[in-house]
C-alpha cells in the first residue's frame, strides 16, 4: 500500500527526468512550483533541457508587438472536440522590447528585428521567450531598407548564424556612404539624384523606374520583415528619400556568426528581399519562393554551412504570376509546395523527394470545410509529426487536416491583426547563456519565467467544428 502512495519525487532520477521531459511546457512550468529540487532540475540541468527540447514538438507562436507579448498555442489543447468551453492558452511571455517584431524562429530561439524606415536602420535581437533572456546583436554599419532575416542555430556547436538581406541606402549627407561609394559618386554624378517628390526635378516616374530608383514590388509579400511604409508620415518619407537613393543593384547580404562583433558582407545578392516570401527551413538551409524575373527558378535558398545561395526548379506548370497562391512547407522531411491556384477550391501538395523531381502526393478538398471555406484565406503554417497539416487565417481560425484520414477540425483563436505575426516555434527551457556558451555577447535577462506560470492569459481557443471529405 505504501508503494502505491509513492510521490513523483521518490522515483529514480532517470525515471523522473524521463517523465518530466515528456510534459508540455505549461505543465513543466507548474512543476517548478512543486519543490526546489524540481525547480533546480528544470531550470539548471542542461542535459535535461536538451532532452526536453528533443522530445518537444513545434507549436504556433503569435507575437503581438503592440503588447510585446509572445502567445504560445499548444496544438494539442483541443484534442477533445467536445469540450464545448474555452480553453485557456498558457503561458504568455512578455519582453519589454517595444518596436521589435518576430522575424524568424529556430531551435527554441527567436529572432526579433526593429526597422526604422526613415533613418534606414535595422537592429536585431536573439531571445528565448521562455527564460526571458535576450542578446542585442551588433548593429550593421550599412544603412538599409526592406531588410529580411533568417536564423540558423546549431546545438552541436552552440553557434547561431543570421542572414540579413536588404537594399543598401546611399546617404548623400550626414552618413558614411560605405566603402567605394564616394569614388562612384565622383566618377558618375548621375548617381546623386534626390528623390524629393516636391521638387521640380525633370525625372519622371518612367525614367525613375528604368533607373530602379523605385522598388518593383509593393512590399506586402510575407518575406519575414515589415516592409509596409504606410505607418510613416509623408514628411518623414520625404525627408528620408530626399537624402538617399537605392537601386536593385544595391541589394546586399550580410552574415553574422555567433560570437562575432561585426557582420560579414556577402556582397550583392542574386535577388531582392522584396521578391521572396514563404520562408521554409530545411536541411541547414532557408528556402523562399521568388518572384524576381531575373531569377530563373521559382525557389531560392541560402545554405548556412556553405554560405552559398542556390536555386531549385519547381513543378513545371507553376509560374511566378500567381506565386502568392503557393506556399513552401516542410512535409515529412521533404520540401513541399502547397498550390491553391492550379485546382480551384483545392490544395495540390507537391513534394520533392529527389532534387528537382516533384510528385503530387496529396490533394485537399477545401469545399469539405463547409462555412469555414467561404471568404476565409488560409495559409499553411506547418506539418506536424502525426501527419496533420496546420493552416491559419487572419480571422483567427486554426485548421487541422489529417492527410491520411482526409478529415480535420477547426478551432477559433482571436483575430491575428497586422503587425501580429504567427510563426512556428519549438519552446526551449535551455538558458540562453548555455546556448551562447562560447559567445562574447552579453546576455540580458528581463525576468525568469520559471516558478511563475502565467495563470491569467488574455487569449483562448474555442472549438469551431469538424469536417470530413
Amino acid at each position: 500500500m505504501e508503494e502505491d502512495n509513492q510521490s513523483l519525487m521518490e522515483l529514480p532520477k532517470v525515471n523522473l527526468e524521463g517523465v518530466l521531459a515528456r510534459l508540455p511546457l505549461q505543465s513543466l512550468l507548474v512543476c517548478c512550483c512543486v519543490s526546489k529540487s524540481l525547480l533546480n532540475l528544470i531550470e539548471n540541468d542542461l542535459d535535461f533541457a536538451k532532452e526536453h527540447f528533443a522530445i518537444s514538438e513545434s507549436q504556433l507562436m503569435i507575437h503581438s508587438p503592440e503588447t510585446t507579448s509572445f502567445h504560445l498555442i499548444d496544438l494539442d489543447a483541443d484534442a477533445t472536440p467536445g469540450f464545448g468551453t474555452r480553453v485557456e492558452i498558457k503561458p504568455n511571455f512578455n519582453l519589454p522590447l517595444h518596436g521589435f517584431e518576430v522575424a524568424d524562429s529556430c531551435n527554441g530561439l527567436v529572432l526579433l528585428e526593429s526597422v526604422d524606415m526613415v533613418n534606414g536602420s535595422h537592429r536585431c535581437i536573439v531571445c528565448n521567450p521562455v527564460t526571458g533572456e535576450y542578446i542585442m546583436l551588433p548593429e550593421t554599419k550599412l544603412l538599409s531598407r526592406y531588410a529580411t532575416c533568417a536564423l540558423f542555430y546549431c546545438p552541436r556547436t552552440n553557434q547561431f548564424k543570421i542572414l540579413r538581406a536588404f537594399h543598401q541606402v546611399f546617404s548623400l549627407e550626414g552618413h558614411d556612404l560605405g566603402p567605394g561609394l564616394d569614388a562612384s559618386l565622383d566618377s558618375d554624378p548621375d548617381l546623386a539624384v534626390e528623390l524629393d517628390p516636391s521638387s521640380d526635378s525633370d525625372l519622371d516616374s518612367d525614367s525613375a523606374s528604368e533607373l530602379n530608383l523605385f522598388p518593383d514590388y509593393d512590399g506586402n509579400l510575407d518575406s519575414g520583415a515589415n516592409t509596409d511604409d504606410s505607418s510613416l508620415s509623408s514628411d518623414s518619407d520625404s525627408d528620408s528619400d530626399s537624402s538617399s537613393i537605392y537601386s536593385e543593384s544595391d541589394t546586399m547580404g550580410e552574415l553574422l556568426v555567433g560570437g562575432s562583433d561585426s557582420w560579414e558582407s556577402l556582397g550583392n545578392l542574386p535577388f531582392s528581399p522584396l521578391t521572396i516570401y514563404s520562408p521554409c527551413y530545411l536541411d541547414k538551409a532557408t528556402h523562399w519562393l521568388c518572384v524576381e524575373e531575373s531569377v530563373q527558378n521559382l525557389i531560392v535558398f541560402f545554405n548556412f554551412e556553405s554560405h552559398q545561395f542556390g536555386e531549385i526548379p519547381a513543378p513545371a506548370h507553376l509560374g511566378k504570376t500567381y506565386i502568392n497562391a503557393y506556399w513552401l512547407v516542410a512535409l515529412g522531411g521533404f520540401l513541399s509546395i502547397f498550390d491553391s491556384f492550379t485546382t480551384k477550391e483545392k490544395f495540390d501538395i507537391w513534394v520533392m523527394k529527389e532534387y528537382g523531381s516533384w510528385t503530387k502526393d496529396y490533394v485537399i478538398d477545401t469545399t469539405a470545410w463547409g462555412a469555414f471555406h467561404r471568404d476565409l484565406f488560409y495559409k499553411p503554417a506547418m506539418c506536424r509529426r502525426n501527419g496533420e497539416v496546420v493552416m491559419i487565417s487572419e480571422e483567427g481560425y486554426i485548421l487541422f487536416y489529417d492527410l491520411s484520414k482526409k478529415n480535420g477540425r477547426i478551432i477559433k483563436h482571436r483575430r491575428i491583426d497586422f503587425p501580429d505575426r504567427a510563426v512556428v516555434h519549438t519552446p526551449s527551457i535551455m538558458s540562453l547563456r548555455d546556448a551562447m556558451r562560447d559567445s562574447n555577447m552579453r546576455v540580458l535577462n528581463v525576468a525568469s519565467r520559471f516558478g511563475r506560470p502565467e495563470l491569467n492569459p488574455h487569449s483562448y481557443l474555442e472549438f469551431a467544428g469538424t469536417f470530413s471529405e
